[in-house]
């Protein structure tokens, strides 16, 4: 097997576990690119795309893409039923990874004391993500994107869109998981329920569909470019603000109008289970990939 092929088949394993992250709440795609060593070749040949060199960079990703594309595949259905029948459970191994993967973000800070700026950025990191989940319980988010999605109004089209732009966080910023934020503003459950929608509503699930995936192709290459920008000319300040996003994520897939629904009315005995085993398994498996990059990784992040 020549050099080539195996870089693509390692590019491929990558992408897949970029795919686990867009499924899976908890899980950052910019974390698996960063610890298996993928996050500048990702991030430079977006940055390249709309270039002179667009076909070589497009071949660069497409590896990537096809592997994310197979896991979201493997993971629709087993997610989806998980979801509906012990859904605290899995919020719990969701959280657990999201514990168990602070270190990996605090090992990039821990040389010296933050200063205020530092420290200003954290909070508005935690605050604007705990925020999230805080406005979704006030404002009755989950019942009201349910509503919308039933009465299909013009403008649900252009939210898709944004809410498309902003999961796409989840697979480039390390830390960060899109798919947590879907869960925590509603839409998580909608978006994998229109696969299932399609038999019977093609028309308007497909396009739904469509709009999102849009968001998030718009999204990945407007964070790739921002990602690589602010790691090259602030990369501690980048890191505190992932830090904050990071905790902030740990309260926020808890403190949120649609986990509240479900705490109300669907508690089963397979939650009270399974929850504190799940927890601690997200935070094992999570942990475990933070000691990987710890012995194997070598800055991955962009360079000037």
């Amino acid at each position: 097997m020549n050099s080539k092929v195996k870089e693509c088949l390692k590019d491929g394993a990558v992408g897949a576990g970029i795919g686990c992250a867009v499924i899976v709440p908890g899980i950052s795609g910019g974390t698996i690119a960063l610890v298996t060593g993928a996050f500048k070749k990702i991030v430079t040949a977006v940055d390249k795309l709309f270039s002179k060199l667009f076909w070589k960079n497009l071949a660069i990703l497409i590896p990537f893409g096809i592997g994310a594309v197979l896991a979201i595949a493997a993971l629709y259905f087993p997610i989806t039923l998980a979801f509906e029948h012990c859904m605290l459970a899995i919020v719990c191994l969701f959280a657990g990874f999201m514990v168990g993967s602070v270190p990996s973000v605090t090992d990039k800070i821990k040389d010296k004391k933050p200063n205020c700026t530092e420290i200003a950025f954290c909070l508005a990191g935690f605050i604007l993500v705990v925020l999230f989940g805080v406005l979704s319980l006030l404002f009755n988010l989950n019942s009201a994107v349910l509503e919308t999605f039933n009465n299909n109004p013009w403008y649900l089209y252009p939210i898709l869109l944004f809410v498309g732009i902003i999961s796409s966080t989840g697979l480039i910023v390390p830390g960060f998981s899109g798919s947590m934020l879907l869960m925590v503003i509603g839409f998580y459950d909608k978006i994998l329920n229109l696969v299932k929608q399609i038999p019977s509503q093609p028309g308007w699930s497909i396009l739904r569909l469509f709009t999102f995936a849009v968001g998030v192709l718009l999204g990945f290459v407007l964070f790739s470019k921002l990602m690589k920008k602010l790691f090259e000319k602030h990369p501690r300040i980048a890191n505190f603000v992932v830090l904050g996003f990071l905790v902030g994520s740990i309260i926020a897939i808890y403190v949120n109008d649609q986990m509240f629904d479900y705490l109300k009315s669907s508690l089963g005995t397979l939650d009270y289970v399974l929850s504190p085993i799940f927890l601690i398994v997200g935070f094992v498996i999570s942990y475990l990939i933070v000691r990987y990059e710890r012995k194997h990784q070598e800055s991955e992040l962009p360079n000037a």
